[in-house]
Parts: structure tokens; sequence; C-alpha cells
């Protein structure tokens, strides 16, 4: 198998457009504001903090050990689904939350959420999406060339070699226009929690826009979850589950934004 140069070329528009899209939306918006930088750097470091560190130490235990709780949850969608999208709203939005509490206490203007927001959504489109998107060109042109010692430094085996060459087929042009419409989504939608999880740590009187940041991210989270466990087949209608949620997001943080975030 060959894969096609139109592939290769989708991936690595992809890609770039993952890490361009949150740099292009941080410069807009600091323009349009005349906002400080800063926020986005402590909303990067919220994730990276929360999401990709207490979190992951929470899958490790409850997902790649093998434990009773681990067979329980891969051995049923649902409760994949709910664990996944559950942990996912719970360990981000407190995350947001612990921010705006702590490092963040001197920006009580709204338009810092926006920005911390970028940063958070920004920093996983760069990590997660173009990180992966440009890994799997690399070995896509380095499997094209037969390069098998650049291969097994991708890989750690062989066998892990044949498993991610197998992969490389459903990476055509329209799964890569797809994941860039899933990223444009899980940026409005970072945007938008933001917003809600600001409003609830300004005031005890909104802390209720905590818990809907925390469901409305799960809500978000609950079909990609369900691809990813095998059980939903179709990327698309995943894809426009995301685009929905997120405009929903967008309007209902526009409103919060407007009337209850202190100028």
């Amino acid at each position: 198998m060959t894969v096609p140069t139109s592939s290769l070329i989708a991936m690595g528009a992809a890609a770039a457009f993952c890490a361009l899209l949150p740099i292009g939306i941080l410069i807009w918006w600091r323009r349009t504001e005349r906002t400080r930088l800063q926020p986005a750097l402590w909303g990067a470091l919220a994730f990276l903090l929360f999401a990709r560190g207490l979190e992951m130490g929470l899958h490790y235990l409850c997902i790649l050990s093998d434990n009773a709780v681990s067979r329980a949850i891969l051995s049923s969608p649902w409760l994949y689904m709910l664990y996944g999208a559950l942990t996912a709203g719970i360990f981000e939005e407190c995350g947001r939350f612990c921010m705006y509490k702590t490092v963040m206490r001197r920006y009580d203007g709204r338009a810092a959420a926006v920005t911390a927001g970028i940063g958070h959504g920004g920093i996983e489109a760069m990590t997660v999406s173009a990180a992966s998107m440009a890994l799997y060109l690399v070995f896509a042109l380095c499997w094209n060339a037969g390069d098998t010692d650049a291969l097994l430094k991708l890989a750690s085996s062989m066998e892990e070699v044949q498993t991610v060459a197998a992969s490389l087929g459903k990476y055509t042009v329209g799964y890569c226009l797809l994941a860039c419409l899933e990223r444009v989504s899980a940026m409005l939608l970072h945007i938008s929690l933001s917003v809600f999880v600001f409003a609830a740590a300004r005031s005890r009187a909104k802390r209720g826009y905590l818990a809907f940041a925390i469901g409305l991210h799960a809500i978000f989270d609950m079909p990609a979850a369900l691809y990813q466990f095998g059980y939903v087949k179709q990327l698309f209608p995943v894809e426009l589950w995301l685009a929905v949620c997120a405009l929903y997001a967008l309007r209902s943080a526009r409103k919060c934004y407007l009337e209850e975030c202190d100028a």
C-alpha cells in the first residue's frame, strides 16, 4: 500500500491548520479587544496540568492498567462513554475554575476569559491534533519511501509499524477536512466554556455555570468517545454533533459574556 499524494497534502494542510488556527484567533482577539496575552498562557498551562497531567494519571489507573475497574469500563461502550466524557468535563472545567481563582485573580475583565479559552483550546489543538497529524504524515512519507529504520524509530516494533500503516488508509482528504472542522468546533467550545467558568469563579451566585460547563463539555465528548470505542462507525455524524454543540455553547456564552460577566 502506498499513501496517495492527495492524502499526504491533506495531512500536511490539516496539521498546519490545527497549529495556526489558535494563533490566528488570538491575534484577531488581541487586536479587537486590546487585551493582554498572559491569560492565554495560563489557559494553556491549565490544560497541560489538569487534562494532560492529572486526568491522564486517572486514565492510567482506570483504563491503561489491568484491574477490575478498567475491565469493566473497557467492556461497555456506555461506561466508556460516561467515564471519558465526565472525566474530561470535570478535570478541564475544574482546572479552569482553579486557574481563575488563583493565577488569574487579578484579571477582572471578561475579555481575559476569552483569551484564556483561546490558550486552553489552542494548546490542545497544537499538542494533540496538529502533532498527531504531523506524526502520521512523517510516518506515511517514511512508509512510501520504504525507510524501515525510520519507521522503527517512530514505532516500537514492526507489529506496531504494521498497525499504524493499516490505519493510514483512513487519512483521506475528507477525513482531514473533518479533523479541521472538529478543531474549529473544539476551539469554539473551549472559548465558550471559559466564559461560563469565569462567571462562576467571579460570583458565588453564579456557581451553577461551573456545573453547566462540566455537563456541556461531557455532552460534547460523548459521541466522540463512542467513536473511539468503535461503537459508532461513521465520523461525519460525530463531527456534526460537535459542531451543533459548539454553536449552542457559543450562543449561550455570548449571552453570558454580555449579561453576566463584568466588562
